[in-house]
């Protein structure tokens, strides 16, 4: 009987030819001072892989799939340290280019620093680290760009693992709180059932996203009898029964900041300090942000739709009271002829309302079309890298 590994990584990928050799580093770094721990708690032998790597290629557009698959060939042929011995310094190279450009062209809303380039830089390949018996490496793809929130449900149903790690690529969420998140999580005996990383600071974002990210929360947990911390990431650390609680969740439109809320269970929080990433520019947009936004306020809330029926009876109150005024007015001084714009500014205002009202129902209508249509949420394709065989 296969041993399976106890601890899944969950890494979502979207463009991250850049930092994907530099992460690959950083976290079999990491987690290399956790494997006596693991193997200890759950009975494992030294020579089982205690953890995985599960990357989600969400239909990226650079070579990240590419680089997914010579990691994984790698991986295979027991050269994953030749792997990063060839991409690391090849991929600090380009973040130092990457900073320069959108520091000359001032074209990013991110903040990028080179003093923290420069810092992870001279953390070079260490092979007495490393060592290919702790881990696995699996690789998923879409069939093109499904979104951040396909890629990690895609992660969670193929983890495997007992306890579940779930962090980005880019670096923003630190792997060397993973150590802190796993100790928590076993010296609990695992009744600490999610362990959530919070970056105090919005340091390194612009004033406007970072402004608009408050309203965003505070809107939000106003709305919703969910509440979501402020500066809360999707990094955290889940036993396995949190996991099957959230893959029990059959929504189409899926937003994991308020699942993961939802599902409750004992959770402690880790703090930490903002690290800016290294693309050139987001891939968040203002408008995809703003969509997000959306999805999160109505997929966990229906406040929006009982104000529209609030908004609607109060309306029609005043107006009410309106015509009984008019038409008390009539009978005491005669019909005057009024004019105009008042009428059609009243007019008005209650269309343009209507219109507004109907968009909300139109978001929770829509949703209920994407729904009953059951599509699938994400499409993988095939790979042959997957294969557990490794070559001696």
């Amino acid at each position: 009987m296969k041993i399976l590994p106890k601890i899944s990584i969950v890494v979502p990928c979207y463009n991250e030819e850049v930092s994907l050799p530099r992460f690959l580093n950083e976290i079999t770094r990491t987690m290399s001072s956790m494997g006596a721990k693991v193997r200890g708690y759950f009975g494992l032998e030294s020579s089982s892989p205690f953890y995985e790597l599960i990357f989600v290629n969400d239909g990226s557009k650079d070579r990240t799939l590419e680089l997914l698959k010579e990691m994984r060939v790698s991986y295979k042929n027991s050269d994953i340290q030749g792997f990063l011995l060839k991409n690391v310094d090849k991929s600090v190279d380009t973040q130092k280019a990457s900073f320069k450009s959108v520091n000359a062209e001032s074209k990013s809303t991110d903040f990028v620093d080179s003093k923290n380039i420069e810092s992870s830089a001279a953390n070079s390949v260490d092979s007495a680290t490393l060592k290919e018996s702790d881990f696995t490496i699996r690789i998923f793809s879409f069939s093109r760009n499904f979104g951040k929130e396909a890629a990690i449900l895609a992660g969670l149903k193929q983890a495997r693992g007992e306890g579940v790690i779930l962090l980005d690529a880019d670096l923003q969420d630190p792997p060397n709180l993973i150590p802190q998140m796993i100790n928590i999580w076993l010296d609990s005996k695992r009744d600490t059932k999610v362990i959530y990383a919070r970056r105090t600071t919005r340091a390194g974002e612009s004033k406007i996203r970072a402004f608009l990210s408050e309203q965003f929360y505070r809107v939000s947990n106003a709305l919703s009898e969910v509440k979501i911390e402020s500066g809360v990431r999707d990094f955290r650390l889940m036993d396995r029964e949190v996991i099957n609680s959230l893959l029990n969740m059959s929504e189409y439109h899926r937003f994991s900041k308020a699942m993961f809320a939802w599902v409750g269970f004992k959770r402690q929080c880790l703090e930490y300090e903002y690290i800016p990433h290294f693309k050139e520019a987001s891939s968040w947009s203002f408008w995809k942000l703003f969509k997000y936004a959306i999805e999160g306020i109505v997929s966990f809330s229906t406040t929006p739709l009982r104000f529209a029926f609030i908004f609607g009876f109060l309306i029609s109150a005043i107006s009410l009271c309106y015509g009984l005024y008019r038409f008390i007015y009539t009978l005491m001084y005669g019909n005057l002829v009024p004019g105009y714009p008042s009428l059609i500014v009243i007019i008005t205002f209650i269309g343009g309302i209507q219109l507004i009202l109907l968009g909300v129902i139109g978001e929770y209508i829509a949703r209920i079309y994407e729904q009953v249509k059951n599509r699938p949420i994400y499409i993988l394709e095939n790979l042959s890298e997957n294969s557990e065989d490794k070559k001696a």
